[in-house]
């Protein structure tokens, strides 16, 4: 059994106004093992419901090598929802490899509460090594 040892750096940039709520809800495991999956989950508060366009981006960074197209797959879900608790919605949010172990997902929210899932799997023949997954959240308001 190979395991990963790995760093979690969350990462929440807002434009052009700070986004209040933001934490992880579930994180990590302080270790992985190559060909598993593993879930982590952040949410944010939207205060006034306001349309924003969501730039979603993980990386995957390795401190002796190069991550590889492909040795990461990346899914995603958006629930959200108003106050008082309404229906919840629940979106993919689906992810681009832009470069090896670069993921990017664009999705428009406009609801107050959000909570991000996203599911990480790696390759079986993943090579050992310390991995850092940085997430990067940029909300645009369209006012």
């Amino acid at each position: 059994m190979l395991m990963l040892p790995f760093s979690q750096t969350p990462k929440f940039l807002t434009y052009p106004r700070h986004v209040p709520g933001l934490h992880i809800v579930k994180q990590l495991p302080i270790e992985m093992v190559a060909g598993s999956t593993y879930e982590w989950t952040v949410s944010f508060v939207n205060p006034k419901s306001e349309e924003s366009l969501m730039n979603v981006t993980l990386e995957i960074t390795e401190e002796k090598t190069l991550i590889g197209p492909g040795e990461f797959k990346i899914e995603g879900t958006l629930e959200s929802y108003d106050n008082p608790p309404r229906q919840h919605h629940y979106e993919s949010l689906n992810f681009v490899e832009v470069s090896g172990g670069v993921f990017n997902s664009l999705q428009t929210v406009d609801e107050r509460f959000n909570i991000i899932k996203l599911r990480i799997s790696s390759v079986p023949n993943l090579m050992p090594g310390k991995y850092t997954f940085t997430l990067t959240i940029i909300l645009q308001h369209k006012n």
